[in-house]
């Protein structure tokens, strides 16, 4: 469909978010590849299973292990992987085994995010007790020491509200994987369109100047019942660029 709607030919780097490892099929990957996707997100937060218990997550670090194989199998796809530093029940000594695992996996991008206590999460919601922002530090300095130790190089920093320790998220890789999107939707240099319920429009002058944002409703049946409203908001994107 997409290829049906869109120019594509001059893309210049095609990611897909590859979801939770235990969606993540050789069939699916085979597709995307088919389709000249060259990037995928496979995003394990930790590589400990007790912090993924506690933190709600269903898999396992084994099933991560799991779906890098793979996307190793079909190739052709570069790999970021996300961490997050703080996580309830994690440790430092936890975060730096966590670290040396995805480096064993060698993917070509890697983030590392700071814990964002967002309002109505249910870490927050439920109390839990997380590292504290003395920990925090080490970690992000564990990470720093061992991501520029085996060839990665910070490429993106930003912040969000909330941040355990007011740190920051930090974007590293391998020479020449870095990742334009990420780049362009921190600095607010592209737009994006997006398609279905949830999805948030972010349309971006090309000259400067002002920058418009269309929400979809989330749930499904606000969306299916406001849907004529959502379509007739996709015309704004025809005459924002008009």
């Amino acid at each position: 469909m997409l290829e049906r709607r869109f120019e594509l030919s001059a893309l210049r780097e095609y990611t897909v978010e590859a979801g939770r490892p235990d969606t993540i099929t050789e069939e699916k990957l085979r597709v995307l590849r088919r389709h000249g996707v060259d990037r995928v997100s496979v995003n394990p937060q930790t590589m400990s299973d007790a912090v993924l218990d506690a933190i709600g997550r269903r898999h396992t670090a084994a099933d991560i292990v799991a779906a890098l194989e793979k996307v190793r199998a079909v190739g052709g796809l570069a790999v970021n992987m996300d961490l997050i530093a703080g996580l309830p029940a994690d440790t430092v000594e936890g975060f730096a085994d966590t670290l040396d695992k995805v480096l064993t996996l060698a993917p070509e991008n890697v983030t590392v995010h700071t814990l964002s206590l967002k309002k109505g999460s249910r870490i927050t919601l439920e109390g839990a007790e997380i590292p504290d922002a003395q920990a925090v530090g080490e970690m992000l300095s564990i990470a720093e020491r061992r991501l520029r130790g085996a060839a990665y190089s910070p490429y993106y920093l930003y912040r969000q509200k909330f941040m355990s320790g007011g740190f920051e998220n930090v974007g590293w890789t391998k020479e020449g994987y870095v990742n334009l999107y990420n780049v362009c939707i921190m600095e607010e240099l592209c737009s994006i369109l997006a398609m279905g319920g949830g999805g948030s429009t972010k349309l971006i002058a090309p000259r400067g100047g002002r920058n418009i944002r269309l929400m979809a409703p989330k749930y499904p049946l606000e969306y299916v019942q406001n849907i004529e409203k959502t379509c007739e908001d996709k015309q704004k994107i025809l005459d924002f660029y008009a």
